[in-house]
C-alpha cells in the first residue's frame, strides 16, 4: 500500500509523526476525564412524593392517581407506571428513546406546578429524578454518633459536615436519610379533652389560624408604597401553650407541649449504632476520582476537629475506589497480556528484533487511542471518558493490537530470510502483499461494533457504546502502525549491520530480568508483590480443585497433541509438513472432513442448548446483602430486637469474615436489609462468595416467621420472573393473582412464588357511616383527617426556631392510642356541641392491607413473582409464560410479564439482531475486497467453527450465557474471520501466480500456518489474565463482570483456529467447486 511505501521512503517523517502522536496521546491521557461508567441518561423519570402517616390507598387516591393525570398528557410518554407505599409513592414515566429529558425535566415541573393545589396541603416534599450515570453518588457515608446524646449528631450534621462539605470542589450536592430532628410535640390527653368536651379538630383549627402571617397589600405613607403584613406566627413555645381553646380552657390544659424526636418509622444502624447516610454527588464538570479524594480528606479533618472519636464515618459506597481498582485491575491484566504476547513472538520468530518491532506496536497503538478519544471529545463533542467500559475496551483490544503487525512483519520476515530479498524490497512487497487483507481483517473487527455505536438504542447498548469504540479505535490504530511503522523499522532491522545489535537487545533483556527481581526485593515491591500473592495463591490452591474434571481431561489432551507435534516435527521436515499431509488427506476425503465437522456442529448446538442463560448481572462492590422478612405482625421494637441479635452474632466475627463495616436498615417493613462491607481483595482472605456461605450458616433459622431470604436477594437485587396482572376491580386482581400464583409453584428451579398482596401488613380499616356522621353534623373527610391527626405525627403547621423551621405536630399521648378500644373511644364535638365516639360513628376489622398499589398505564396492577436462581430466569420465565396462555381472564384483564423479564427478553432480541446485522456486514466487507460471492462464505464459517468451541467451553465449565457472554460472541465474529481472511487470500493470490488449487491450498496455508497461530495466540494470551480468575471460580469484582467476555473469546478463538487450518481449506474447495458448477450452468442457460 501506499502508506508503507511513504513511510519507507520518508522514514524521518514517519517517525516524527510516530513521535507527535506519542507525545499527544501522553497528554491526552491526562486530561481526559476519569469517571466510574459512561455519561448515559436513560429516558426514564420519576415523581417521588412523602407524605407521611398515610395508607397505600390514602397515597394513590390523593397523590397518585392526580399526578398520573397531568403526566400522562405529556408527549412521547411510552410507559405511565405508579406505586403507592405507606407514607410515601412514586410515578415513573418512560419516554420514547432520544427523547430531550432536559425539555421532559421542565414539562414535568410545568405539571406538577398545575396540580400541586390539587394535592394535599400537608404533603413534604416533591422530587424528581432522573436515571443518569452522572447522578450517581461519589461517595454514600454512614455517620454514628460515639457519645451517649444521639440528638448530637443532627446538630453537628447541619451545621459542621454539611456547609464544609458543600464549599469543596467538585461537590454538587448533599443528601442525607435517616437524620432525626425535633418536632413540636403537643401530646393530647385523650380524658382532659372529653373532660373540656373538646376534640382534636379544635386543638387543630385553633394552632392553624393563630401562626399565620398574611400580606395584606400595599398602602401609601410619605410619597412612598409599603406593603402591609399582619404578623400572627408563634414566637415561643409559652405562646402555644396559653393559647385559648375556650373560655377559660387553654391548650397547656389538655396537652403537653415539649419539643421531641417523632416516633421512630424506620432506622438505621452502623456497627450496632444509630446511624445516618449522607450521599455525596459530584458536579457535572468534576473529576470523580479528584472530588471524592477531597471529600474523604474533609471528612477525615472534621473527625479530627470534633474529637474524641465522637463521629464515625464508614464509606459504605465508593465510586471512587471502583474506578481506580477495576482500571488498576485491567490495567494489571493488559500489562500482562501484553506481555504474554510479545513472548510468544519471540518463540515463533526467535528474533530480538523482530519481537522488538512488534511489541512496541502494543504502547503506540494504545497511546494513539487517548489521542483519537480526547480528539473526538474536543471536536466532535462525544462524552467519551476513561471508565470501565472504555478501559476494558482497550483490555481486550491488547490481544488484537498485535495481530496486524504480526501479519505484517511475518510475511517481511519470510521474504527477508526464506525468498532471500533485500531488507527494502522484502519490506515493499510484503506490506503490499497484506495490505488487503489486513485491511479486511481490520473493518471485519470494527465492523461488529457498528450496531452497537449507531443503530442499537438497548440499555446494555448504551453502556457498551464506549467499549465499542475504544475497540475501534484501537483496531484503527493498530492498522496504521502495521502499515507504516512496521515496514518502516523492518527495512532497517533486517540487514547485516542491524543484526550486530542482538547482542545488545539480549543484554537488555538481561537488563530488564534484573530490574524485575530488583523491584521485588525493594520494600515497596516486597509489599505489593506479597498483596499479589496474597491475591491470587488461591488461585493455584484452591483453583486447582475447583477446575472441573473435564478441564483437567481437555487440558492433558490438547498437552499430548502439542507434544506429539513437537515430537514428530523434530523427525521429519517440521510442523508444516505435518500439516501439509493433514491437509492433504481432508482434500483426499473432503465429504468424510465435511461431516465430521457437521457432526461437531451438530454437538456444539446441542450442548449450547443446554447451557443456561441468566440476565446482565454486575456487583463491583465487595458486599454481601442480606434481606430480611418480617412477620406482618412485627412492630419497630421487635425488629430492632432481631437486629441486634443478628449483630451481636456478626459483629465479633468481623475479622474472620473480612467484614469492614455492616449497616442495617429497617423501613417500615418494606426494606428490611442488613449489608455487610467487605474488605478490598487485596487485603482479603475469603472470596464474596465464601463469606455469603458462612455469613448464612451463621444466621438464627429458629425465630417464628422470620426468613434471611437467599435466592431472591443474596448479593444483588431480585432474581426471578413475574407476571404482572391488570385490570380495574382490585378484588378480581386479588383472586386472579392468587389462581396465578398456586398455577406458577409447580415450575421448576421456582423456590417459592409471591404476590404483591402477600407482603402486606394487618391494619385496623375503618368504614365510616355517613348517615350516623351526617345525623352528627360531621362529615367522613372530618372524621378520617381527625382520626390521621390524632395517631400519626403529620404537620399541622409549621414553627420558626434559630436553626430554622420544625413542623408542629398534634398528636394523642402514647398511652391514649395503643389499643383498638382506645381508637374507638375517640371522641368528636358534634354541630350541637356534645361528644360523638368514634365508634357510634364508623365499622372497625382487622384486615390485611396491602403494603404497595401497583399501577401501570392508569390501571390497577398485581404482580405474581417467581423466585429462583438467576440462571433459571429465562427458562422459568418461559414457563410462566406459556401457563399463562391457558389460563382465561374476565374480559377487560390482560397480563404481560413483569417490566424486569420483558426488558430481558427485549435486551436478547435485540442483541440477536446485533449479532445478525453484524454477521451480515462481515459478509458484505469480504465481498466486497475479494470481489467475490463464494469465497466470503467460505470464510464465514470460521464463524460456526467458533460457535462450536464455545458451546463446549461455556457447558464444560458450567458458565451461563450473560449478556456480556453473549457481547463476548459478537466480539469473536470480527475476530475468527481474520485468519480465514489471511488463508483465502494467500490461497487466491497463489492461484493467479498459476499454481493449481490443490497445490495453492497446501502452500497457502504452509505460508499462513505460523502468521495465524501466532495472531491466535497473542489475542488468547492477552486475555488470558481475565479469565484465570473467572475458570479457578476465584473471580472478583472486574474479572467477575468482564470474564465472560474473555472467554467465550478464548475459548471460539482456540477451536476456531484450529478448524480452520483443518477443515477450511475442505470448504474452500467445495464451495469453488460449487461456484464452478453455477457458472458453467448459468453459461449454458445464457448459450441456449
Amino acid at each position: 500500500m501506499k502508506i508503507s511505501e511513504y513511510a519507507i521512503r520518508k522514514p524521518i517523517t514517519a517517525v516524527m509523526l510516530a513521535l507527535s502522536v506519542v507525545v499527544l496521546g501522553a497528554i491526552s491521557l491526562f486530561r481526559l476525564p476519569l469517571e466510574y461508567l459512561p455519561d448515559i441518561t436513560f429516558p426514564v423519570m420519576y415523581v417521588n412524593v412523602d407524605y407521611p402517616s398515610s395508607s397505600p390507598e390514602e397515597i394513590e387516591r390523593e397523590i397518585v392517581q392526580p399526578l398520573e393525570e397531568v403526566m400522562g398528557t405529556l408527549s412521547h410518554v411510552k410507559q405511565l407506571s405508579s406505586r403507592s407505599y405507606a407514607n410515601r409513592g412514586y410515578v415513573r414515566l418512560e419516554f420514547e428513546l432520544n427523547t430531550d429529558m432536559d425539555l421532559m425535566a421542565v414539562h414535568v415541573r410545568d405539571r406538577l406546578d398545575q396540580v400541586k393545589n390539587d394535592l394535599p396541603d400537608d404533603v413534604e416534599r416533591i422530587t424528581i429524578r432522573r436515571w443518569n450515570t452522572e447522578d450517581f453518588p461519589v461517595l454514600t457515608y454512614a455517620l454514628s454518633w460515639q457519645g451517649q446524646d444521639q440528638s448530637e449528631l443532627a446538630g453537628v450534621y447541619e451545621h459542621t459536615i454539611l456547609p464544609r462539605l458543600q464549599r469543596l470542589e467538585g461537590v454538587g450536592s448533599v443528601e442525607v436519610r435517616g437524620l432525626r430532628e425535633k418536632d413540636l410535640l403537643i401530646e393530647v390527653d385523650q380524658n382532659l379533652l372529653h373532660t373540656h368536651k373538646l376534640d382534636i379538630r379544635a386543638l387543630n383549627r385553633a394552632i392553624s389560624s393563630n401562626n399565620v402571617n398574611i400580606s395584606a397589600g400595599y398602602v401609601n405613607e410619605a410619597e412612598k408604597r409599603l406593603a402591609a403584613r399582619t404578623i400572627g406566627e408563634f414566637e415561643n413555645v409559652d405562646q402555644i401553650r396559653h393559647l385559648p381553646l375556650r373560655t377559660g380552657v387553654e391548650v397547656g390544659d389538655v396537652a403537653d407541649v415539649t419539643y421531641d424526636f417523632p416516633e421512630e418509622e424506620d432506622f438505621e444502624r452502623l456497627d450496632g449504632r444509630d446511624a445516618v447516610t449522607i450521599d455525596i454527588r459530584k458536579s457535572s464538570s468534576a473529576n470523580l476520582v479528584a472530588t471524592a479524594n477531597l471529600v474523604k480528606k474533609e471528612i477525615r479533618r472534621i473527625r479530627k476537629d470534633i474529637g474524641d472519636g465522637k463521629l464515625r464515618a464508614q464509606a459504605i459506597r465508593d465510586r471512587s475506589l471502583d474506578v481506580t481498582t477495576g482500571i488498576k485491575s485491567l490495567t494489571q491484566s493488559a500489562i500482562m497480556g501484553g506481555f504474554l504476547a510479545i513472548i510468544v513472538i519471540f518463540v515463533f520468530l526467535r528474533n530480538f528484533r523482530s519481537t522488538l518491532i512488534i511489541g512496541s506496536a502494543i504502547p503506540i497503538s494504545a497511546i494513539t487511542v487517548f489521542m483519537v478519544m480526547y480528539i473526538l471529545r474536543q471536536v466532535f463533542g462525544s462524552n467519551i471518558t476513561l471508565n470501565l467500559m472504555s478501559m476494558m475496551g482497550l483490555m481486550v483490544a491488547i490481544g488484537m493490537l498485535v495481530d496486524p503487525a504480526v501479519v505484517a512483519l511475518e510475511n517481511i520476515f519470510r521474504k527477508r530470510y526464506d525468498e532471500g530479498q533485500t531488507p527494502w524490497k522484502a519490506a515493499l512487497d510484503g506490506s503490499r502483499e497484506i495490505g488487503i487483507p489486513v485491511l479486511a481483517a481490520s473493518l471485519t473487527t470494527v465492523c461488529v461494533f457498528v450496531p452497537i455505536i449507531f443503530v442499537t438504542d438497548s440499555r446494555s447498548a448504551m453502556f457498551m457504546r464506549d467499549f465499542a469504540l475504544t475497540v475501534c479505535i484501537s483496531v484503527g490504530a493498530s492498522f496504521c502502525v502495521a502499515l507504516s511503522l512496521i515496514p518502516l523499522a523492518a527495512s532497517r532491522a533486517f540487514n547485516d549491520t542491524a543484526s550486530r545489535l542482538d547482542r545488545w537487545l539480549k543484554f537488555a533483556f538481561v537488563i530488564l530480568i534484573l530490574g524485575l527481581c530488583g523491584y521485588v526485593v525493594y520494600a515497596r515491591g516486597l509489599r505489593e508483590t506479597a498483596s499479589w500473592l496474597r491475591e491470587n495463591a488461591n488461585y493455584v490452591l484452591v483453583g486447582l480443585a475447583a477446575i472441573p474434571a473435564v478441564a483437567w481431561v481437555l487440558f492433558f489432551m490438547l498437552l499430548t497433541v502439542v507434544g506429539s507435534l513437537f515430537y514428530f516435527s523434530r523427525r521429519t521436515r517440521g510442523i508444516k509438513y505435518l500439516y501439509s499431509r493433514l491437509v492433504v488427506n481432508t482434500l483426499r476425503y473432503r465429504w468424510t472432513t465435511v461431516s465430521i465437522a457437521c457432526a461437531l456442529l451438530g454437538a456444539g448446538y446441542y450442548f449450547f442448548t443446554q447451557i443456561e442463560q441468566q440476565p446482565y448481572r454486575w456487583q463491583p462492590t465487595r458486599r454481601v446483602d442480606i434481606s430480611v422478612e418480617l412477620p406482618r405482625s412485627y412492630d419497630i421494637h421487635e425488629a430492632l430486637a432481631l437486629f441486634e441479635r443478628v449483630e451481636a452474632i456478626l459483629l465479633p466475627r468481623k475479622d474472620s469474615l473480612d467484614i469492614a463495616a455492616m449497616s442495617s436498615r429497617y423501613s417500615d417493613r418494606r426494606s428490611n436489609r442488613i449489608t455487610l462491607y467487605l474488605v478490598p481483595p487485596d487485603e482479603s482472605r475469603l472470596s464474596t462468595d465464601e463469606v455469603k456461605r458462612k455469613v448464612k450458616d451463621l444466621l438464627p433459622d429458629d425465630i417464628p416467621g422470620v426468613r434471611f431470604k437467599s435466592g431472591r436477594t443474596w448479593g444483588s437485587s431480585s432474581t426471578g420472573a413475574g407476571v404482572e396482572v391488570k385490570g380495574r376491580n382490585p378484588d378480581v386482581l386479588a383472586m386472579l393473582a392468587e389462581d396465578i400464583r398456586l398455577r406458577m409453584q409447580g415450575i421448576r428451579g421456582v423456590h417459592e412464588v409471591e404476590t404483591s398482596l402477600e407482603s402486606g401488613n394487618e391494619e385496623i380499616q375503618v368504614t365510616i357511616n355517613r348517615r350516623r356522621a351526617r345525623r352528627y353534623g360531621l362529615t367522613p373527610w372530618q372524621v378520617a383527617t381527625t382520626v390521621a391527626s390524632a395517631l400519626g405525627t403529620r404537620g399541622n403547621s409549621k414553627f420558626k426556631t434559630e436553626n430554622g423551621e420544625i413542623d408542629i405536630a398534634v398528636q394523642l399521648k402514647e398511652e391514649d392510642r395503643a389499643t383498638l378500644e382506645q381508637l374507638r373511644n375517640t371522641y368528636f364535638e358534634s354541630e350541637t356541641g356534645n361528644m360523638v365516639s368514634f365508634a357510634s360513628l364508623a365499622d372497625f376489622r382487622v384486615q390485611k392491607g396491602p403494603q404497595a398499589l401497583e399501577r401501570e398505564n392508569r390501571m390497577s396492577t398485581l404482580t405474581v413473582f417467581a423466585n429462583t436462581e438467576q440462571q433459571a430466569v429465562f427458562s422459568v420465565g418461559r414457563e410462566m409464560s406459556m401457563r399463562m396462555r391457558a389460563i382465561p381472564l374476565p374480559a377487560g384483564y390482560s397480563w404481560q410479564m413483569d417490566r424486569r423479564f420483558r426488558w430481558m427478553n427485549q435486551e436478547q432480541g435485540e442483541t440477536n439482531l446485533t449479532m445478525i446485522f453484524a454477521a451480515l456486514l462481515v459478509y458484505m466487507i469480504m465481498a466486497a475486497l475479494f470481489e467475490s460471492y463464494a469465497h466470503p462464505f467460505t470464510i464465514m464459517f470460521s464463524i460456526c467453527f467458533a460457535f462450536i468451541g464455545v458451546s463446549f467451553a461455556l457447558y464444560a465449565f458450567n458458565i451461563p450465557m450473560d449478556s456480556n457472554a453473549t457481547y463476548g460472541l459478537l466480539i469473536l465474529f470480527g475476530i475468527v474471520v481474520n485468519n480465514g481472511i489471511v488463508l483465502v487470500d494467500h490461497i487466491n493470490r497463489y492461484r493467479k501466480q498459476g499454481l493449481y488449487r490443490r497445490d495453492a491450498i497446501i502452500r497457502g496455508g504452509q505460508d499462513r500456518l505460523r502468521p495465524i497461530l501466532m495472531t491466535a495466540t497473542t489475542t488468547i494470551l492477552g486475555l488470558t489474565p481475565l479469565v484465570l480468575p473467572m475458570i479457578y471460580g476465584t473471580a472478583e469484582g472486574t474479572a467477575r463482570r468482564w470474564g465472560p467476555i474473555g472467554f467465550v473469546v478464548i475459548s471460539g478463538l482456540m477451536v476456531s483456529t484450529i478448524l480452520t487450518l483443518v477443515i477450511l481449506p475442505t470448504v474452500y474447495s467445495l464451495m469453488d467447486d460449487l461456484a464452478s458448477y453455477l457458472k458453467r450452468t448459468v453459461a449454458t442457460v445464457r448459450g441456449a
